[in-house]
């Protein structure tokens, strides 16, 4: 077989499960992966994972790679899989968030849990207020109303482009005051345990 670039070479290599191969590989293209994956992600942690996730996955798969077509691409690939997925993830847990707060009857909750379920919230009714009137229309048609982008952009004469990136931003700023909250609530939590 022809080896035309570093790349095929790298390839051929990792099919034979040569270490050093993959220490090129990680030296080569781990910048790269990381910088395309907190784009997206915006986490550190998040990324790392990513990448972390997708250089595992070349190892895995490495007597499966086709040294023709090189490396490279099933990496960036590996790494674009799991981003989805973590996204989606994402976006489930805080649907499921969502859900908890708006369906939990009072009557089957303690009074602990419904000093924490209002605060709760609180910050969620308080991060939506604060949102643009087009964002908030758009996060509510999606997360409360259960329409998809499309309809979303159908009933408000805009892209689904401009659906999906407004309700990006609104789902992350909630995620964000989220955090805070949960920050905030475990440090107590811990001021409680170590002073009383």
């Amino acid at each position: 077989m022809y080896i035309v670039n570093n790349d095929q070479q790298l390839a051929a290599r990792l099919r034979n499960s040569d270490h050093n191969a993959f220490e090129e590989l990680y030296a080569a293209y781990h910048q790269s992966l990381y910088g395309t994956a907190y784009k997206y992600l915006k986490s550190t942690t998040a990324a790392e994972d990513a990448v972390h996730e997708a250089f595992a996955k070349v190892w895995l798969h490495r007597e499966q790679l086709d040294p023709s077509q090189g490396v490279r691409n099933f990496l960036f690939k590996c790494l674009k899989f799991h981003v989805l997925n973590f996204i989606r993830d994402q976006k489930r847990s805080l649907s499921k968030q969502y859900e908890l707060i708006y369906n939990t009857s009072s009557e089957h909750r303690d009074a602990e849990s419904t000093v924490i379920f209002n605060d709760y919230r609180k910050v969620v009714d308080e991060t939506i207020n604060n949102l643009s009137a087009q964002k908030k229309k758009i996060f509510r048609l999606r997360s409360y109303e259960g329409l998809s982008n499309e309809e979303v952009a159908q009933h408000l004469g805009l892209s689904i482009n401009t659906v999906k990136f407004q309700y990006a931003q609104a789902s992350k700023a909630l995620r964000h005051a989220l955090k805070l909250m949960m920050g905030t609530f475990l440090s107590l939590v811990t001021f409680i345990v170590i002073f009383f």
